[in-house]
């Protein structure tokens, strides 16, 4: 077996999941701290589609698979909700560029609104995108992949479960409604167990991309 070795690709991809969670955190973290980590993970972000901007230039050559297909509107609803959740953030910022925004779009409720919904819409995204490379990511790591059926249904159910739970008690359908939230059961739960809904919830779109990944033609 060959010599396990971070680089920053690899580093880029994993701080990216582990970054935006706590981001979304936002009730248990002072606001201040909550900017700095978002323009952080956007900073991620941009090396991340630096170190992938071949998709871009390939993306008018060779065939269109359904897989390909659903990759591709994966990956452009992702951009635009990365978009519409920075500019909502920037706009409604409480410090970082809160003397630079006028105050008719601080005090707007519609975009305050998209900046609570979009973050959800973009984990769920977030998860199918991993799903769907995982294999290749998986292998860049060089990890052993457990080798037990028993086991690997196991911990597919756990995820699956998690997800749903967290789901519903995050209100993620509401959320991604966009409707007017202050709280959920899930908010009043403490720190460490609502980040764990949230890897919950990533999770289960991970493996939902996973099985889109084994669609052929």
């Amino acid at each position: 077996m060959s010599r396990f070795k971070l680089n920053l690709r690899m580093t880029v991809t994993a701080l990216l999941p582990l970054l935006f969670l706590p981001i979304m955190c936002f009730h248990y973290v002072p606001k201040v701290l909550h900017e700095v980590l978002g323009i952080l993970w956007l900073v991620l972000v941009l090396i991340h589609i630096g170190q992938n901007r071949h998709w871009f230039a390939s993306f008018m050559r060779g065939p269109w698979s359904i897989l390909r297909i659903i990759g591709t509107v994966i990956d452009i609803l992702l951009l635009m909700v990365l978009v519409g959740l920075v500019g909502a953030g920037s706009g409604i910022s409480n410090h970082l560029f809160k003397e630079i925004m006028p105050l008719d779009i601080q005090r707007s409720i519609l975009i305050h609104q998209l900046h609570v919904s979009s973050p959800y819409a973009l984990l769920i995204l977030m998860g199918l995108h991993w799903g769907l490379h995982f294999k290749g990511w998986w292998a860049r790591w060089q990890l052993p992949w457990p080798a037990c059926l028993p086991l690997k249904a196991v911990l597919a159910l756990l995820v699956v479960g998690g997800g749903i739970y967290g789901s519903f008690l995050d209100r993620v359908g509401d959320r991604l409604l966009m409707k007017h939230i202050f709280a959920t059961p899930a908010t009043g739960e403490p720190a460490v167990i609502y980040v764990s809904l949230l890897w919950g919830i990533w999770g289960l779109y991970v493996l939902m991309g996973m099985l889109l990944a084994k669609l052929k033609g």
